[in-house]
């Protein structure tokens, strides 16, 4: 898995009735900025990436997004697709250690 910094922008959000099935679908497309280190050189790409239903919730922002591959449907049916599994906001303060109570 890989993980890089996204930044949505807009989500649009698609839905109707499957011709082929017949069953209702939503799709949430993240408009985005993937800024990412390749070789060594920094990277930003634009484009758009369909979020997963257990992420809908998550607001325009910057993000720590973590990616697998998947098998994709539709027209990308059998191509290993990019997928957003995780999304953190990103800049999270880091949990500072407890101090020790027997140091004071």
């Amino acid at each position: 898995m890989s993980k890089q910094k996204l930044t949505i922008l807009s989500i649009n959000v698609r839905s109707g009735v499957s011709q082929k099935t017949q069953r209702q679908y939503t799709i949430r497309e993240a408009q985005c900025i993937l800024e990412q280190t390749v070789d060594g050189l920094q990277n930003v790409v634009v484009g758009v990436i369909n979020l997963p239903e257990s992420l809908a919730d998550r607001p325009a922002g910057e993000y720590l997004a973590e990616f697998a591959l998947a098998q994709g449907n539709g027209q990308d049916a059998g191509r290993l697709v990019p997928r957003i599994v995780s999304l953190l906001p990103f800049g999270l303060p880091r949990a500072q250690p407890k101090a020790d109570a027997k140091a004071a």
